[in-house]
C-alpha cells in the first residue's frame, strides 16, 4: 500500500503534470489565432491602446472603401462626360461641315447616332446605380434613347427623373460633391438637340442645298454649341478636383489603416518562433511528468520486501 509521503508525492507531480499541458494548450491556442492572449483582459494596460488601434484601423478601412467607391464613380463620371464632349464637338464639325459644302442630307442621320450615344453616356450605371442621377439611381435619369424621343418630349425638364446632388463621405468628416446630375450636364444640350430634331418640321426637309433659314439656323447653332463644350469642359475640371480629393483621402486612410495595424501587431501578435520553442519544451515536460507520475504510482513498502 502507499505511504502518506507517496501521495503528496503523486499530488506534487499530477499538479506539475497538469501546468504542463495548461501551458501546451495555452501555446496550441495562440499558435492557432496568432494572438497572445484570446481577450482584452489578458492584455492588461495594453488593451486600451489596442481597442484604439483597432477602432482606427475599421473606420480607415471603412472610409478608403468609400473613398474608393467615390473614385470609381468620378472615374466613370468622367468617361461618360467626354463622350459627351466629343459628341457635341462632332456635332458642331457636322454643322461646319454642312455649310461649307451645303449639302444637309448627312446632317440629321450622323445626328441621330451622336445622340443615341450621348443618351447612353447619360444613363451610365456603376453596378447598379446610375451615375448621373443623384442621391436616387435606381432608375435612369434620362427618360430618352433616341433623338426623336427628345424631339417628341412635351418638356425638355419632363425627361429628367432624378435626385439631390449626392455627397460622399471619404474622410472622417470630410464630404465630396458626387458629381452633377444629368440635368446639370445636359440640359441645355438636349434643348438644342430638340430643336434640330423638330427643325425639318419648321425649316423644312434638310435635303440637297441648305436654304436661307437653314444656314442661318445652323450658323447660330455653331457659337452655342461652342458654349456647351466650354461648360462641358468646366465639368470636366471639376470631376479632377473631385478625383484628386478622393485618391488623395484612399492613400490617407491607408496610411492610418497601416500605422493602426501594426500598433495592434506590436501589442497582441505572438513570436512564432518563441511561442513554437515553448510549445516543445512544454511538450517534453508532460511527457516527462507523466512518466515520473507512472512511476510515483508504482511506489510502495512492498516494492522493498
Amino acid at each position: 500500500m502507499n505511504r502518506i509521503s507517496d501521495i503528496g508525492l503523486q499530488q506534487m507531480l499530477l499538479q506539475g503534470f497538469q501546468r504542463a499541458q495548461g501551458a501546451a494548450q495555452t501555446s496550441q491556442i495562440q499558435l492557432s489565432s496568432g494572438k497572445e492572449f484570446q481577450t482584452y483582459g489578458g492584455y492588461g494596460a495594453d488593451a486600451l491602446r489596442l481597442l484604439s488601434a483597432e477602432g482606427v484601423f475599421t473606420r480607415a478601412t471603412a472610409y478608403e472603401n468609400a473613398g474608393q467607391i467615390a473614385l470609381t464613380r468620378l472615374e466613370t463620371q468622367e468617361a461618360s462626360l467626354t463622350t459627351i464632349a466629343d459628341g457635341i464637338a462632332e456635332t458642331r464639325q457636322s454643322f461646319v461641315q454642312t455649310l461649307a459644302t451645303g449639302n444637309a442630307e448627312l446632317l440629321l442621320p450622323g445626328l441621330e447616332a451622336t445622340a443615341q450615344r450621348i443618351l447612353t453616356a447619360l444613363n451610365v450605371q456603376l453596378g447598379d446605380v446610375y451615375v448621373f442621377g443623384g442621391d436616387d439611381g435606381t432608375v435612369p435619369p434620362v427618360a430618352a434613347r433616341t433623338l426623336a424621343d427628345i424631339g417628341a418630349a412635351s418638356s425638355i425638364n419632363a425627361l429628367f427623373t432624378e435626385g439631390a446632388v449626392t455627397s460622399l463621405a471619404i474622410e472622417e468628416g470630410v464630404n465630396i460633391n458626387g458629381g452633377p446630375r444629368a440635368s446639370d450636364v445636359a440640359r441645355d444640350l438636349l434643348v438644342e438637340l430638340q430643336d434640330l430634331a423638330n427643325a425639318p418640321t419648321t425649316l423644312g426637309p434638310f435635303q440637297g442645298n441648305l436654304t436661307a433659314a437653314q444656314r442661318n439656323f445652323l450658323v447660330s447653332k455653331v457659337a452655342i454649341f461652342d458654349q456647351l463644350a466650354a461648360n462641358l469642359n468646366q465639368d470636366l475640371g471639376l470631376n479632377g478636383v473631385g478625383q484628386a480629393q478622393a485618391d488623395d483621402a484612399v492613400q490617407r486612410n491607408q496610411q492610418r489603416r497601416d500605422l493602426a495595424e501594426i500598433v495592434a501587431v506590436e501589442i497582441e501578435d505572438i513570436d512564432i518562433a518563441e511561442v513554437i520553442s515553448r510549445l516543445n519544451q512544454d511538450q517534453l515536460a508532460i511527457e516527462a511528468s507523466g512518466r515520473a507520475l507512472a512511476q510515483a504510482s508504482q511506489l510502495s513498502l512492498l516494492n522493498f520486501i
